[in-house]
């Protein structure tokens, strides 16, 4: 690949998979006593949301970024839909980027989201429709206390709704671990490919929820203006929400390192007890093998061969042999 080839600083280029998804634009601006949408750009005096779906429209994304004086290193990190999920402060107002998961007619769905927060405005950027964000327009229209606070209140009711997901996520891989859990106590074996899929996921919500939990704790602490003080005991609660959920993934975490422990224990153990039934026959049959290969062989005279019961003198023989053998082996408790 040529250095040419490369994005150079402040490039706006679109990274993710929805290059044929339409820009749509559903801006909301509020105050106490109403909420109006709009499908436009524009500041405003008042309290303004606005939804941006789709980022493959250029044009549209730079006409933001003129219109709210958004920096180009900042436009370049929402277009990255790979970035890493972080909260930062950038100038007067707050950046963040997150991967995060939902679910969704009971399927488990990963999206991406950046958001910009500022003192008039809070917008969030999305590839596509943000189903895990549909309560919002409801909450807008209907919850009064939503109307009367400032804008960080709905910046924190977006990051409760994601942790709120994840929670419900939580509950659902809880559930798996107990079911598997439940199969290796009562069959001894699990469904790995199951298992392992889980697996994944509860690593995958591990990376996406800490990094925010930890990101917005010390952004708190910066004690920033546009975030009021009479937002912050809700933040502290969601804070204190994310701690549990981070704790109890942990905990999840654990189980599932000692599910895996106990369901290789399981398949070593069936494993030992195979080799040992197979040890035991192969040891039953050495001296059967030994007697067969002895008498066997084309001596001259041998007379035993010649009597007239030998057969069933042989055959009895090697009955009490392996008959003595397996009550020794029985004894010994060797199976």
């Amino acid at each position: 690949m040529k250095i040419s080839d490369y994005f150079k600083p402040k490039s706006l280029v679109y990274t993710g998979d929805y290059k044929n998804e339409q820009t749509l634009i559903h801006r909301y601006v509020y105050d106490k006593d109403k909420v109006d949408e709009f499908d436009d750009i524009k500041p405003c005096d008042k309290k303004q949301y606005i939804q941006v779906i789709g980022l493959s429209n250029l044009a549209v994304i730079n006409e933001i970024k003129e219109a709210f004086n958004i920096d180009e290193f900042v436009v370049e990190d929402i277009l990255n839909v790979n970035q890493r999920n972080k909260i930062e402060k950038v100038g007067d107002y707050i950046f963040a980027a997150f991967s995060l998961m939902y679910q969704d007619k009971g399927q488990i769905k990963k999206d991406y989201m950046s958001l910009i927060f500022s003192e008039k405005v809070l917008i969030t950027f999305h590839e596509s429709e943000p189903l895990f964000l549909s309560p919002i327009k409801t909450l807008l229209h209907e919850y009064e206390e939503l109307k009367n606070y400032h804008l960080d209140f709905l910046f924190y009711q977006i990051l409760d709704l994601i942790t709120d997901d994840h929670l419900n996520i939580y509950d659902f891989f809880e559930t798996e671990m107990n079911r598997f859990e439940d199969e290796i106590l009562e069959t001894k074996q699990i469904d790995q490919d199951d298992f392992y899929k889980v697996r994944k996921q509860i690593i995958q919500l591990k990376n996406l929820t800490y990094p925010l939990y930890d990101h917005l704790e010390m952004m708190l602490k910066l004690d920033l203006a546009i975030i009021r003080q009479s937002s912050k005991k809700y933040f502290d609660d969601l804070i204190d929400h994310m701690y549990r959920l981070d704790l109890r993934i942990n905990q999840l975490r654990d189980m599932m390192k000692t599910l895996l422990d106990l369901d290789i224990n399981n398949q070593s153990n069936r494993m030992n007890r195979i080799m040992s039934t197979l040890t035991l026959f192969s040891a039953i049959f050495i001296p059967l093998s030994f007697l067969t290969g002895f008498f066997g062989m084309n001596f001259i005279y041998f007379d035993i061969l010649s009597y007239e019961h030998a057969v069933i003198i042989f055959a009895g023989v090697c009955i009490l042999i392996a008959g003595v053998m397996i009550y020794i082996f029985k004894k010994h408790r060797w199976f």
